[in-house]
């Protein structure tokens, strides 16, 4: 082999070295060989062979840059949405996701006490901030603070849920125990401005974990709880703790036509720190006045609660009714027993339906709007509630009552509700005899 020839093959590999390494310089190259070609150093058939691996390669170089900036915009590009008020965030990707809600109700009573001690008022009913989101998809969160003050302020929900199972949520944090369907369903959303006589055995919210599972036609949560977050802590003192569950089942669960069946049992070990106590208003709270209670049952070592729900929906017309029967075992003295139920019906003028998801009631939206030549919603309600607290030695006063309802929903947002409440009877107890009534004004703004 001659020099010349020796000298085109150590040139060509170099070229072909040069342009597998940095394929991003093809324009240096290209003229190189242009070159080469030009004074015979390549002849035609090795010209062609070589701008033809240029041409490939820079299509790979180019396909290649189009995906990697594709992963990244992907990655670091954000979807923002405004959503009746509320604002959420949420990754291109899908993967992560957070939003900022909440709500302002603000109440005004006027009360025709009959001695019961009720005096007319104003208040921040409720005042509430939420972030609620998730995190590399599987994983959720949820902290909510209410700031309305008067000893009622703090934390409300602050958990951490995690997904990734099929159908099962796992949940640890400080959030509602799983009982009552008037308490899983959010205050935005009740149908009065206040829950029945019955929420004197409300389980409330507690530090915990729960797992659940939701269907269609069936859910199921049960979990393991101690205190609740303000709970003061006291010296060789036990905490309490409980269990709790509750499984319904919707035999029929169409857009606006519901049937609802559900049970839910509440057991709770009596810590050193808790007080046990049953106690409720008349279905008012600027007042102040409990119409029955308890006060501290004194040698309670714990209690059980059991009850049992039934809803349906047809149309604009809702009908709702629960039952709880509570036992207390004491240490000293008999065991006490109490019980309370209630049953409403309610009504949408406009034609609206009630919104169901996942075994509570969610929120309505409204045909029309007003400020879009509409009217908003309207919507008349009617409810008989009762507690029993008289058993044993125990004389905390039986207690029942009518209330009537309207609310006007001017958009999905607001909400303006005006309540009519009459304490037909409360037998024993701080207020026996006395049959109270009452009107009652809410403003609502949730986002």
């Amino acid at each position: 082999m001659d020099k010349v020839k020796l000298r085109k093959k150590i040139l060509l590999g170099s070229i072909c070295t040069i342009m597998a390494g940095q394929a991003q310089a093809g324009s240096e190259v290209e003229t190189l060989i242009k070159m080469l070609h030009t004074n015979g150093t390549v002849d035609d058939a090795q010209f062609g062979r070589l701008m033809d691996e240029i041409r490939v390669g820079a299509v790979k170089v180019t396909t290649e840059k189009k995906q990697l900036q594709a992963k990244l915009d992907k990655a670091t590009n954000v979807t923002i949405k405004v959503d009746k008020g509320g604002v959420s965030v949420a990754s291109s990707d899908g993967e992560f996701a957070i939003k900022i809600g909440g709500r302002v109700q603000v109440d005004s009573a006027w009360y025709n006490a009959d001695g019961a001690g009720m005096g007319n008022g104003t208040e921040v009913r409720r005042a509430r901030l939420y972030m609620q989101g998730k995190m590399f998809n599987d994983w959720g969160y949820k902290l909510q603070y209410d700031f309305i003050g008067n000893g009622r302020s703090g934390i409300k929900d602050a958990f951490i849920a995690y997904n990734g199972f099929k159908d099962i949520q796992l949940k640890l944090g400080n959030f509602k125990d799983p009982f009552m369907l008037q308490d899983q369903t959010s205050s935005k959303y009740v149908t009065f401005t206040e829950r029945s006589l019955m929420d004197a055995f409300s389980a409330g919210r507690h530090i915990g974990a729960m797992a659940s599972t939701a269907h269609k036609h069936w859910t199921v949560a049960a979990g393991y709880f101690g205190d609740a977050v303000n709970t003061s802590s006291a010296n060789n003192k036990d905490d309490g703790w409980g269990v709790a569950g509750r499984a319904t089942y919707v035999p029929i669960n169409k857009k606006t036509h519901i049937i609802h069946l559900g049970v839910a049992a509440d057991y709770r070990k009596v810590g050193g720190n808790e007080n046990l106590r049953f106690k409720q208003q008349a279905e008012t709270h600027i007042a102040g006045v409990n119409i029955v209670d308890t006060n501290t049952i004194l040698n309670a070592d714990n209690y059980l609660k059991l009850g049992a729900e039934v809803a349906a929906v047809e149309g604009p017309f809702s009908v709702q009714s629960e039952y709880v029967w509570t036992t207390v075992e004491r240490n000293i003295g008999s065991d006490v027993d109490f019980n309370g139920w209630y049953a409403q019906a309610s009504y949408f003028l406009t034609g609206e339906s009630r919104h169901y998801k996942k075994g509570h009631f969610v929120s309505v939206t409204p045909n029309s709007i007003v400020g879009r030549e509409g009217i908003g919603a309207w919507q008349l309600a009617t409810r008989y509630s009762m507690v029993d607290l008289n058993n044993a030695n125990i004389q905390g006063g039986k207690a029942e009552s009518v209330t009537l309802g309207v609310n006007w929903l001017p958009t999905a947002t607001l909400r303006f509700s005006g309540n009519y409440v009459k304490v037909l009877n409360v037998n024993k107890g701080v207020t026996n005899g006395q049959e109270p009534s009452l009107f009652q004004l809410r403003g609502q703004w949730a986002f």
